[in-house]
């Protein structure tokens, strides 16, 4: 492969990363997703019944859109807790640094339908949000309508702006006295635009200072690991500032007395580098696999690394 193929394979591999965080973080968070950014609508879901993440349904809505690819979203199917409806599902759209766009709700409107056909059954509706990270603090659709003739359509649907948070002074005390994980997911992202052209010390001490936040809030080593892979992907330091950061997190961890799996050592356990994983998760593993649950899926629930699955499961054979 030549350099510049390569080159640009490394910066399509970064920006893919860097356009899925949102994802993983809702898919990872969603219930504080939901009560840190749309409470109105965490009140009447019913989490004890399982929540499901619908992303075969995702791939024929979105394959044409004209929103850019700068765009993650998620459809989720969940239950209320007055069983009004079956379930709901709702229609997350995040704009991920998008420049603003003259048919945005026109196509928030075509997600919407297309979302309501496709899980259509028995009039299940379709509840569509959306967040945008753009820092245009003027650019705000929230409605689309066509009125003609006696013919009246109307959808208007929740939107967060992320620039808020930095603009409203409401909006700027929740998120400093917020321990909601989302709050710190809301400080990266406007770190981030503070940073994008800064040098790499600054972002580095940025990225630092956030990651030892997260240990002050005492938020849970799955909620730190998550929240520590979003912010590495939103900042993104370069590989000798990662080397360094990996020092600075040890000491992090001496003041807290918790261990943190950051990037880097993710992917020196894929590569084999780290040890002690317990038997107990390879055992669940091993079951897991035997009843036929997807690989991705069974290591997000033992947190093994997908080769080490794969190699259980050849052994098994």
């Amino acid at each position: 492969m030549s350099q510049k193929k390569q080159v640009a394979r490394e910066k399509k591999a970064k920006r893919s990363k860097y356009d899925s965080a949102w994802k993983e973080i809702i898919e990872k968070l969603f219930e504080d997703f939901l009560e840190f950014f749309f409470p109105v609508m965490h009140q009447v879901i019913d989490f004890t019944k399982k929540f499901e993440f619908l992303d075969k349904e995702m791939r024929p809505i979105t394959a044409f859109s004209n929103l850019g690819d700068r765009v993650s979203d998620v459809v989720v199917k969940v239950h209320l807790k007055d069983g009004t409806y079956r379930y709901i599902c709702i229609f997350i759209h995040i704009e991920i640094q998008g420049q603003p766009r003259a048919n945005f709700m026109e196509q928030m409107y075509i997600y919407n339908y297309r979302t309501f056909d496709k899980r259509i059954e028995g009039g299940v509706p379709v509840i569509s949000v959306a967040i945008l990270t753009d820092d245009d603090e003027n650019y705000r659709p929230d409605e689309y309508c066509v009125s003609f003739c006696g013919f009246e359509l109307r959808m208007r649907i929740p939107i967060v702006k992320i620039i808020d948070y930095k603009l409203k002074k409401e909006l700027r005390e929740k998120l400093e006295t917020s321990t909601n994980p989302m709050a710190m997911v809301v400080k990266a992202q406007l770190k981030s635009f503070e940073v994008k052209k800064a040098d790499e010390d600054t972002k580095f001490d940025v990225t630092k200072e956030l990651i030892r936040q997260c240990y002050k809030h005492g938020y849970s080593r799955d909620e730190i690991n998550t929240l520590a892979k979003f912010i590495e992907w939103i900042i993104r330091l370069s590989k000798a500032s990662e080397k360094r950061l990996k020092e600075e997190i040890k000491r992090i961890e001496e003041e807290f007395k918790m261990p943190y799996l950051a990037s880097w050592e993710r992917s020196a356990k894929r590569e084999g580098k780290r040890e002690g994983v317990s038997e107990e998760k390879i055992r669940i593993a091993r079951e897991l696999f035997k009843m036929g649950i997807d690989i991705d899926k069974i290591a997000a629930a033992t947190e093994l690394d997908r080769d080490r699955i794969e190699k259980l499961a050849s052994n098994s054979n």
